[in-house]
């Protein structure tokens, strides 16, 4: 992994392991890990659009906002957007927050850092800013986790994964996340993870990098796991 050329995203669904394998490849790697959902509310305050609506209440005394408010602080921001601007305009103003988040994020990150996109940070519907998400990840190697390759069964295993974490998500916002579009086109390459443990699907993406960077990588998609 060492050779690899710029960090290694992990993108995909809520359930998918992001978190847990980009814990397992950086202690084998000994990379940075990068989690997009823990500092991105940091990123998306410093842009003009948010600030100028920003809830002040729900920001602490140290300027941040609380991992327990952040969910509250993005839908009053969302509100507040909607109010002035209407839905369309708000829509498009948080996502090309989000999206310069994002890229500000990974062309920060080391070569050899290991990055968890989240689920959010990966779904963009203006083609614009996933075509500048996707330049920014130029210099990556970016994997897209899903649980199989049949999108019912995926939302299905999923579904069971994050009831028993106690973070339950409908189908139909997970179908939404499994079949987008935009996960496909950012990605390198998909790896269905099926049973596999997390140290199992951590030396699979040990192999499939070897394999990506010796090939070339053939663009998004390049491979299915």
């Amino acid at each position: 992994m060492a050779e690899r050329p710029g960090p290694l995203v992990l993108i995909g669904p809520p359930g998918a392991g992001k978190t847990s394998v980009a814990d397992e490849m950086s202690k084998r790697t000994c990379g940075a890990r990068i989690e997009i959902d823990a500092g991105w509310v940091a990123q998306l305050r410093r842009q003009p659009a948010i600030a100028a609506v920003e809830p002040v209440a729900l920001v602490g005394p140290d300027g941040d906002v609380l991992p327990s408010l952040r969910r509250a602080y993005l839908m009053a921001v969302r509100e507040r957007l909607t109010s002035a601007h209407g839905e369309a305009t708000a829509a498009r103003a948080l996502e090309q927050a989000k999206a310069r988040a994002a890229i500000d994020m990974v062309e920060r990150a080391g070569d050899d850092a290991i990055v968890d996109f989240g689920a959010g940070h990966s779904i963009y519907e203006h083609l614009d800013l996933r075509a500048a998400v996707r330049a920014a990840l130029s210099r990556a190697l970016v994997v897209l986790l899903l649980p199989c390759a049949e999108p019912a069964a995926a939302v299905a295993i999923l579904a069971g994964r994050l009831a028993a974490q106690g973070r339950p998500v409908s189908a139909a916002r997970l179908a939404e996340y499994v079949e987008h579009p935009s996960n496909r086109a950012l990605a390198d390459a998909t790896l269905h993870t099926g049973t596999c443990t997390i140290a199992e699907v951590a030396a699979q993406l040990v192999a499939l990098a070897a394999e990506l960077r010796a090939s070339g990588r053939t663009g998004p998609c390049g491979r299915s796991g």
